[in-house]
């Protein structure tokens, strides 16, 4: 089965309407500018690592520990994957005159959970567009993933899935 579907493909409703809910969809996945949106970090740590006596807990830590950390987030995106449809971004075309976003939708959930998976060497990023709660969840290398929103309350849900997966909720100043 294929991991994503091209939404294109399916029908261009539902890509218009995406890209009318969420206008700076581009500069989010870029990590340029997030207009007018909401964003709360989505952490293992339960407070910002701010001073170098605390950032041996960002680099070198134990395998075990690091699977813990994994072991999370997998288990927050594979919540998520059950609670709604998860749509995603993808460059197409050559860079940089005829490279274009293509909106994709998951269909599997082994294949979106393999694309997930943190793997040593890796920077891992995932870049999820959840239209039902009105969000945009963009995961990082340094155990903390970043929460983009519309409305705070429509994604509260997805909040309390991190809260249960053991995830702490990081405000921003």
């Amino acid at each position: 089965m294929r991991k994503v579907k091209t939404l294109s493909k399916l029908g261009g409703c539902k890509e218009q309407s995406i890209h009318l809910q969420f206008p700076f969809l581009q500069n989010v996945k870029e990590n340029i500018n997030h207009g007018e949106m909401g964003q709360v970090a989505l952490s293992v740590f339960d407070h910002w690592i701010t001073c170098e006596s605390e950032y041996h807990l960002l680099d070198n830590i134990g395998v075990i520990e690091q699977e813990n950390r994994n072991q999370k987030f997998l288990s927050h995106w594979a919540a998520i994957f059950d609670a709604t449809e998860i749509f995603t971004l993808r460059y197409r075309g050559r860079w940089p005159k005829k490279e274009r976003l293509v909106i994709k939708q998951y269909a599997d959930k082994a294949g979106y959970l393999a694309q997930c998976r943190l793997k040593m060497g890796n920077s891992p990023f995932q870049f999820l567009i959840l239209p039902e709660f009105d969000c945009l969840y963009m995961a990082s290398w340094d155990d903390t993933n970043h929460l983009y929103f519309n409305d705070r309350l429509r994604a509260e849900p997805i909040l309390s899935l991190a809260k249960k997966s053991g995830l702490h909720i990081l405000e921003y100043n």
